[in-house]
């Protein structure tokens, strides 16, 4: 992996740094296809807005792009992490705070287009997803809830868990948006109170809309899988996936991820901009 912390290249951070010590900070991952990223601007605006609810700085456009035109990726995944920065021991934090940028590179995963043919086989996890609606939607750097339901499985065929919250809502996968498909209506957590807001998730929320699908940000739990007519998945990397089994529950419909996973990539590269500008 290339890492640059603050431009300069190297694996590490101060121990003072409020990212290590509290995951005092935010992220994002994205994709990079021949040079460019894919739905840059709306990765940023995710950024700025996840940083704004936290109240750090968060770093220029101008300046993110720098680091990345030195690592110059072609093709791989992009992962930016911004942290409140350096502070003395204690919570308090000051408000003006430089924030600590650190921008990394990676093989991109291997996500074969069997899977978009096939499905993905998920399983249901035991590990409660943390209700608390100040940190809602935000991808901060608290992941332990996804760590601990990460830990339930080591089957390589299980591509993602489906996590609940203490209400027994349904409200996204481990690393993965849910959606749940009836008739030609498309439902998902509102996320009010918990879980990420993907920036996936709304490019494909839009598009379904366009595509004539109604659109339900409702809460609902494990019992209406089994009235489901598909079930799918998104994230920045893989983009739409269908699922094919969750426990004992199975589906053979398709053709939506199939599409929306399609219109996701069309559009995510219209929306692409140089890593390297010329």
């Amino acid at each position: 992996m290339n890492t640059l912390v603050d431009g300069v290249a190297q694996d590490h951070i101060a121990v003072r740094d409020r990212g290590l010590a509290y995951g005092d900070g935010v992220f994002r991952t994205l994709r990079c296809e021949q040079g460019r990223l894919l739905a840059w601007p709306r990765h940023y605006a995710k950024l700025q807005a996840d940083c704004a609810a936290l109240g750090i700085i968060c770093p220029d456009a101008t300046l993110l792009l720098a680091d990345l035109a030195q690592l110059a990726p072609l093709s791989a995944a992009v992962k930016i992490i911004i942290t409140r920065g350096l502070s003395a021991r204690g919570y308090a934090c000051d408000p003006s705070a430089s924030p600590t940028r650190i921008v990394q590179v990676a093989p991109l995963p291997d996500y074969p287009d069997s899977l978009r043919t096939e499905g993905v086989q998920l399983r249901l996890c035991t590990w409660p997803l943390s209700i608390q609606p100040g940190l809602a939607g935000i991808k901060h750097l608290n992941r332990l809830d996804q760590v601990m339901a990460r830990r339930e499985w080591q089957d390589a065929s299980i591509f993602d868990g489906l996590m609940f919250n203490a209400r027994g809502e349904l409200v996204e996968g481990v690393m993965t948006n849910v959606y749940l498909l009836q008739g030609r209506t498309l439902y998902t957590h509102p996320l009010a109170d918990c879980g990420v807001a993907g920036a996936m998730r709304g490019l494909m929320l839009e598009l379904a809309a366009d595509m004539g699908v109604q659109i339900c940000q409702q809460a609902f739990g494990a019992d209406r899988l089994a009235q489901a007519d598909a079930l799918l998945l998104s994230n920045s990397l893989a983009g739409v996936l269908p699922v094919r089994q969750c426990g004992a529950q199975s589906w053979h419909n398709f053709d939506l991820a199939q599409q929306l996973h399609a219109a996701l990539l069309e559009q995510a590269r219209k929306e692409s901009i140089p890593c390297c500008p010329v």
